[in-house]
């Protein structure tokens, strides 16, 4: 997740939970996982992590393993004593790709990525408690920039003094759907919680996690969004309505509402806002992220620009598949209502399409959003950003969660194809029905079949005569235009001739007295 308020030069982080501050670059992101502390910008990667209390030469020997792993071939080696710990450095590594932060299926396979050779260097300190591992991988042609940018994040760290954190529990997140937990969340002390999985589009759909953390005076929360827009418009006139979701509610809202770019997002965020509690917000800044630019990031871009185009190809041949607009956002948004602020991070995209046609014009578009806001006014959110930092680093998905909710959503779309499709089916087989029973009425003709031996005949009458049909159980002859009630209906049931049933159609289900 990004981070509201930050600059084009780059801005310091802390945070009051996980007890550290750093300087973060444009373009660089930081995330606290498992292993370790890890920050980037996709091409450079610095990560810090605790190791069992041994000897350095000792502890040293995990590292050596991890270098062996992510080498080509048999990795280069070097050991350097320095004060208070070990300096390992390793040469001939591949990319460093479980550090790098929701890397596409496509950068696995890419020639650009088993291309690049990198080096790692290992910091090793003793402490009382445990050794610390500084750990710096770099491309092995790295410019000066590059790796001055790196050390200058390294030189830049800081763990915090115990009275400058804040205690925590632990809130977990339970999917009620699979039954079992979905996140954990890192809570502090003072501050109330409130989380959910809700979905992100309209129909099966992948659901996410959001949340509302707040104490008097300030709060933070992560929201989803979405909108789903269809528009119809003739020469006598149109319709348009838009369905919007706003974590798991769902409204109906008039028109066709569909955002293409951050400003016309900032202004539907800001109007949602006002509805919200009645009250005004105004947009005071909009900009876009800080991205990073470096060639990993551009080698990214064109494979996901790839993928787009390959799926833009795709709708152009779908019968009426009209034009296509599609845009992604990555933008902070500030707004304002009296002393109050809201500092929000936005990112999401839109497809929509138009279709232009002689006799009506159609549009559809659809919205996904999601958007984290921290509210409260600028000295008391300056106070909480510690702790809000902390709350968006420390959450962790439960390791089996997203796959088995891949699966789910994948399952619940494949049904709901099935019964569309089902739908679909019988109104074609009712339209079938329809067409040949007008045919056959309007023709005089019509189908009978004998209920004990399944026997079907063709057989002709009037429209409008409405007698039943009967059938000789000895030598099979047929009488029709028998009236109901009547004494010969009578006489031939007592005969044991066997009434027949009838259709126009003569289709399945549809074979009545």
């Amino acid at each position: 997740m990004g981070r509201p308020g930050a600059g084009s030069g780059g801005e310091i982080i802390r945070d009051a939970l996980h007890g550290f501050s750093l300087f973060l670059p444009p373009g660089y992101s930081v995330s606290v996982r498992d292993y370790g502390l890890v920050v980037g910008d996709l091409e450079a990667f610095l990560l810090v992590r605790g190791m069992p209390l041994k000897a350095p030469r000792e502890a040293v020997t995990p590292l050596v393993q991890e270098a062996q792993a992510m080498a080509r071939g048999r990795p280069a080696l070097f050991f350097k004593t320095v004060p208070g710990g070990l300096l390992l450095a390793a040469q001939g590594l591949v990319y460093p790709y479980r550090l790098a932060p929701s890397l596409a299926l496509r950068a696995f396979q890419d020639p650009f990525f088993a291309g690049l050779t990198y080096e790692a260097a290992h910091l090793l300190l003793r402490g009382d408690r445990q050794v610390l591992a500084v750990s710096v991988f770099l491309p092995t042609d790295a410019s000066a920039t590059v790796r001055g940018r790196a050390f200058q994040v390294l030189r830049s760290l800081e763990f915090l003094p115990v009275n400058a954190r804040v205690a925590y529990g632990v809130q977990r997140v339970y999917d009620p759907l699979l039954g079992m937990e979905a996140f954990a969340l890192k809570v502090p002390q003072g501050y109330a919680f409130r989380g959910a999985l809700v979905p992100t589009g309209d129909g099966p759909s992948v659901r996410q996690l959001a949340f509302t953390l707040d104490r008097p005076g300030v709060s933070q929360r992560m929201d989803v969004l979405f909108l789903v827009a269809s528009g119809l418009q003739t020469g006598l006139g149109g319709n348009a309505s838009t369905i919007l979701g706003w974590n798991g509610q769902k409204r109906i809202l008039p028109g066709f509402l569909c955002p293409t770019t951050p400003e016309e997002v900032a202004q539907l965020l800001v109007q949602l806002w006002s509805q919200e509690r009645g009250q005004e917000w105004q947009v005071a800044k909009l900009e876009p992220s800080p991205a990073a630019t470096n060639r990993i990031a551009r080698r990214l871009e064109e494979l996901r620009a790839a993928e787009e185009a390959q799926m833009d190809s795709y709708l152009m041949q779908m019968p009426r598949g009209g034009q296509w607009v599609r845009a992604r956002w990555d933008h902070t948004l500030e707004a304002r209502s009296g002393g109050l602020s809201r500092q929000a991070y936005f990112r999401g995209d839109v497809l929509a399409s138009q279709q232009a046609d002689w006799v009506a014009a159609s549009g559809l578009c659809q919205v996904r959003l999601e958007v984290l806001v921290r509210e409260g006014t600028p000295s008391a959110l300056a106070q909480s950003l510690p702790v809000f930092n902390g709350v968006l680093l420390g959450i962790r998905a439960h390791p089996e969660w997203p796959w088995l909710e891949a699966l789910r959503a994948r399952r619940a779309s494949e049904e709901e194809t099935r019964r569309v499709l089902e739908v679909v089916r019988q109104g074609e087989e009712f339209n079938a029905w329809m067409r040949r029973s007008w045919t056959n009425l309007l023709s005089d003709q019509t189908y009978v079949r004998d209920p004990s031996t399944g026997e079907v005949f063709k057989v002709y009458k009037e429209s409008f005569r409405t007698g039943t049909f009967w059938r000789d159980p000895v030598f099979g002859g047929l009488v029709g235009a028998v009236e109901r009630g009547s004494r010969l209906e009578e006489a031939l049931r007592q005969g044991g001739w066997r009434q027949l049933e009838q259709s126009l159609s003569g289709l399945p289900n549809t074979w009545g007295r």
